[in-house]
């Protein structure tokens, strides 16, 4: 077994055995372990994916209240 979340500069780091029963640094964004050196072999939760509907729901409404001044306005 290899150590896990031994402190390191930056935070805890991770390690996993490879197939060589060697342990391998886990990719440095994975927070509670993993089972390969990737992103997609984190354990846990899943990392947050930046979302663009908020960003689409503003802009609609900015853009419905802009109209409907303009539509008042005409």
């Amino acid at each position: 077994s290899c150590p896990e979340g031994v402190l390191g500069e930056r935070g805890p780091i991770y390690k996993f055995p490879d197939a060589g029963r060697e342990c391998r640094p886990c990719h440095e964004n994975c927070t509670r372990g993993c089972v390969g050196p990737l992103l997609q072999d984190c354990l846990g939760e899943a990392l947050p994916v930046a979302r663009k509907a908020p960003t689409v729901i503003a802009v609609m409404v900015v853009g419905g209240v802009f109209l409907s001044c303009s539509c008042a306005l005409l």
